[in-house]
């Protein structure tokens, strides 16, 4: 179905631009032979840096030369395997160096990087398997079995089974299962030079997921380009990255949000990260900031809010290096911002970014914060906020947002009218609401669809009421967002019960468990509600408006 806001946006070239005094104002110019590989990593060796370290794991210290080295590996493993360009390798790796190893030998060889969830379930990775049809997996031994149980379902295309290669970094590696390859043993046999396969600028790179209304992703096909514009738009200009930088995420690699904050962008300028393979509490942050002496944490409100739960473990951690948080995912409360300046005196730029642009596009920036609003345009970035028939609302009025710039996205592989309804040539529109005050700070005013926005991670509620029906105790469900204590959104079902069942803490901790064992455990319910029957519409569709409501009168 065609949008028709879709001819008015693309006619109007005149889209709202930055304050022409803005500083970084020089044109970005990419080349036209164009591999990440050497962008952000061959680079750092030809200025001298190939000793310097670029990523601290636990006690280990791996350089740009040891990078370059184990990339150019990778490389000739893929293509010993067969893979040629424009092949798509899955990713399903925790946050180590192998990581990054894999990333970048990837698109080393000219293939296309495809990170993925590592926290998903088998049937996840089936819809995975089947929708971006890989040529090779690269998993992390702890994420195999599930990846496993999805290949013996999955429906592939003929003579298309992929190579599975298996990473063990234990220190006594058991052989790798029967049909994979042992990473380990297979690289030690490889050359640590590699021809870099002479992408062009706008070859596909890399997909990034954005969660689908059904629960399923999309993924977003990027090209080289879209990653080193922002990165230099957003990462330098903005924020001002530099070699002395130490960056350490909350989110996972797999998402691009940290992708790009906690890999790419030190990469990019010579800076090093912190990769943490497992999940940690929030009060261990503060110990991993000062034992790496980290200078920026990337991370969501959610995760923020914890934090300052957990004061008592500020204490006795020396945090002097840090000068800033970046965060983004969701809006970030004014009281959470105020309590962290408080107890840290740290800045926190808070942004919004999406894998359809790649990253951030929206930001505050050092020296120009306003507590409450995502801050301004990235440089380089255009805007219009518009009305559902896709005229340009007033200034000071609220609107959908439509982004321009040059890293959108071609659009969502395989899936046409979605990318028509999103992708307006370098425009993105996307279904978040947004008003412009007058010196051009944006303030975000909630969504358009009933996507919900937890810890971060969009959530499709009809994903989780789908699970919740399949407790013997449900007979429906309806799925909203709540706000907490700290004005972050989590999810809350409103749940109607089978005759003879009655309601009760026990049964709501036991429906929650269930929906965590069977979907992954960020996208189950925080908190249950019984309701004697869920408000409908004449046509018997849930009201979820009406479900809102309940949930806006409930104690946080």
């Amino acid at each position: 179905m065609w949008d028709v806001g879709r001819d008015k946006a693309i006619d109007a070239m005149a889209a709202r631009t930055p304050d022409p005094s803005t500083k970084n104002s020089e044109e970005i110019v990419i080349p036209d032979r164009l591999n990440m590989a050497e962008w952000f990593l061959d680079a750092r060796l030809a200025e001298g840096l190939g000793d310097k370290t670029a990523i601290y794991y636990g006690d280990e210290r791996h350089s740009y030369r040891q990078l370059v080295e184990a990339s150019c590996q990778v490389t000739n493993l893929l293509r010993d395997l067969g893979l040629r360009i424009e092949d798509r390798v899955q990713l399903l790796l925790l946050d180590t160096p192998e990581f990054a190893h894999a990333y970048f030998g990837v698109l080393r060889a000219g293939c296309v990087a495809v990170p993925t969830n590592t926290w998903l379930q088998a049937k996840d990775y089936v819809y995975y398997l089947e929708y971006a049809r890989p040529r090779a997996v690269i998993v992390d031994r702890v994420v195999y079995p599930k990846l496993a149980e999805a290949l013996k379902t999955a429906t592939l295309p003929t003579n298309l089974r992929p190579d599975i290669i298996v990473v063990d970094r234990s220190p006594d590696p058991a052989p790798a299962p029967a049909g994979t390859v042992d990473w380990r043993a297979e690289l030690a046999r490889r050359p640590k030079t590699a021809k870099t396969e002479p992408t062009y600028r706008d070859d596909f790179a890399t997909w990034l997921s954005s969660s689908g209304s059904t629960g399923n992703p999309k993924c977003v096909v990027h090209m080289h380009h879209d990653f080193v514009w922002n990165t230099i738009a957003y990462a330098q200009r903005t924020l001002g990255l530099t070699r002395d930088d130490i960056t350490l995420a909350a989110p996972k690699l797999f998402f691009g949000y940290a992708l790009a904050s906690n890999m790419l962008f030190p990469f990019s300028v010579g800076g090093s990260c912190v990769l943490l393979p497992e999940r940690v509490t929030p009060a261990d942050y503060y110990g991993l900031l000062a034992r790496y002496r980290a200078t920026q944490f990337v991370t969501v409100p959610t995760t923020i809010a914890k934090m300052l739960a957990a004061r008592d473990a500020r204490r006795d951690h020396d945090l002097s290096r840090l000068h800033s948080l970046i965060s983004a995912g969701e809006a970030l409360p004014p009281r959470l911002y105020r309590d962290w300046k408080q107890l840290t005196g740290v800045e926190i730029y808070d942004g919004i970014g999406s894998a359809e642009m790649f990253h951030i596009y929206i930001t505050n920036r050092p020296g120009d914060v306003k507590e409450g609003s995502l801050g301004k345009l990235v440089d380089g970035y255009r805007y219009r906020l518009i009305d559902d028939d896709g005229d340009e609302v007033p200034p000071g009025e609220i609107g959908t947002l439509v982004i321009t710039g040059p890293s959108a996205g071609l659009g969502y592989w395989r899936m046409r009218d979605k990318s028509r309804a999103t992708f307006w040539g370098d425009s993105v529109r996307g279904s978040d609401k947004f008003y412009v005050d007058q010196d051009g700070y944006f303030w975000f005013c909630g969504r358009g669809d009933d996507m919900l926005k937890c810890s971060g991670v969009y959530v499709s509620p009809l994903e989780v009421e789908n699970c919740l029906i399949g407790h013997p105790a449900v007979r429906e469900s309806g799925v909203v967002g709540h706000r907490d204590a700290a004005g972050l959104e989590k999810t809350l079902a409103y749940v109607e019960l089978e005759d003879g069942r009655a309601p009760s803490e026990a049964l709501a901790a036991e429906i929650i468990q269930f929906c965590r064992e069977r979907i992954a455990a960020f996208k189950a319910p925080r908190r249950v509600e019984f309701i004697p029957s869920l408000p409908r519409t004449d046509t018997g569709k849930i009201k979820r408006g009406a479900l809102r409501k309940l949930a806006e009168e409930l104690p946080a």
